[in-house]
């Protein structure tokens, strides 16, 4: 039996098979990952919590690095302001008639710290109160293009350009106990 198509067009269906076989397949893009909308989601109520003052949350929402940098550096920080408290300063309870005494107030240590934060307690409304005042959550939630950058196994970047600005803040995530957590110290803390 004799083929009926002249020969340049019977091998080009098999021509066609060869190329798209050998060339590459469109490069995955970011977006397309499927951790994407949980990462936006995680990192959206970080900034949601700030807003709310929502410390345990805020302090949950952190990766263990953010966690643990920021226990470290509020523990030492309590215990330079306790050695730097003015000598002779009067307990609450002395009154004028009885001789003024030192009141020693006992530091906290990291993990008494780090219970605090974890509960929103007095040390975490001050540390988080603080940041607050130059930190405005809007900024991000609703002055900011939000675009999903990079994202890997077990890290992921988000692209927040506030708006005027020229280049984007990236947000670094981390994938910790099964959870997204933002790398807030990664992210902003000077090295």
């Amino acid at each position: 039996m004799r083929n009926l198509l002249p020969f340049p067009y019977s091998i080009a269906p098999a021509a066609l098979l060869v190329l798209s076989l050998c060339l590459p397949a469109r490069a995955a893009s970011p977006e397309d990952h499927p951790s994407v909308p949980e990462i936006l989601a995680r990192a959206e109520s970080l900034f949601q919590s700030m807003k709310s003052r929502d410390y345990p949350a805020i302090f949950a929402a952190l990766s263990a690095k953010s966690r643990e940098t920021i226990v470290a550096e509020t523990s030492s920080a309590l215990a330079a302001a306790s050695k730097q408290a003015p000598p002779g300063k009067t307990s609450g309870a002395d009154t004028s008639s009885s001789p003024a005494t030192t009141a020693k107030i006992p530091v906290p240590g990291p993990e008494a710290v780090r219970n605090d934060f974890v509960a929103g307690g007095p040390i975490a409304r001050d540390y988080w109160d603080a940041f607050l005042r130059r930190f405005d959550p809007d900024a991000a939630l609703e002055h900011s293009r939000w675009e999903i950058g990079s994202v890997g196994k077990n890290r992921a970047e988000i692209l927040l350009t506030h708006h005027g600005a020229d280049r984007p803040a990236t947000l670094k995530m981390y994938l910790e106990d099964g959870g997204w957590k933002a790398g807030l110290v990664e992210t902003f803390w000077s090295r």
